[in-house]
């Protein structure tokens, strides 16, 4: 499991300060967030920009990952699990497990790949039955702005 934590005034929130210690461990939040989408869309390396602040262009295939991340949001304590999962989805029993036990969803696609949003919009609908419910947390990532105008395929 990999940890990261973010320092205040670095990232684009405002309101995300640096973790203090605390003495009891129930002033703590913890939540579960399962980050989804086609194959390399970019997943991996939001996750890395958000907790690591780096970023690498190199391309390396994901099958599962968890990395962690501790906040304070208003005052409140969260330590985020974040779940990075593999975009090839060879293993559905995997995807429907990941899917039930989240708290949350980011839902990444690729501005250069149109079929990726076609998939994250699937990805959607399966979280929907998954849970039973349609009012689940989900974010959706439009990733790879800054290739739009040089790797968009016609």
């Amino acid at each position: 499991m990999k940890s990261g934590s973010v320092e205040g005034g670095h990232h684009h929130h405002d309101q995300l300060q640096p973790p203090t210690s605390s003495s009891d461990p129930a002033d703590v939040t913890r939540h579960k967030i399962v980050v989804m989408g086609a194959a390399r869309v970019g997943k991996s390396s939001l996750i890395t920009q958000f907790l690591y602040r780096k970023f690498s262009s190199k391309y390396k295939r994901t099958v599962e990952e968890m990395h962690h991340g501790q906040f304070t949001v208003e005052g409140v304590k969260i330590d985020l699990d974040i779940l990075d999962t593999s975009g090839a989805y060879e293993f559905p029993a995997m995807r429907a497990l990941s899917i039930s036990s989240a708290d949350a969803f980011v839902l990444v696609y690729s501005v250069t790949d149109p079929d990726s949003f076609q998939q994250a919009a699937a990805i959607r609908d399966q979280i929907i039955e998954t849970k039973h419910t349609a009012d689940v947390p989900i974010v959706v990532v439009g990733n790879k702005l800054d290739l739009a105008n040089t790797d968009r395929k016609s």
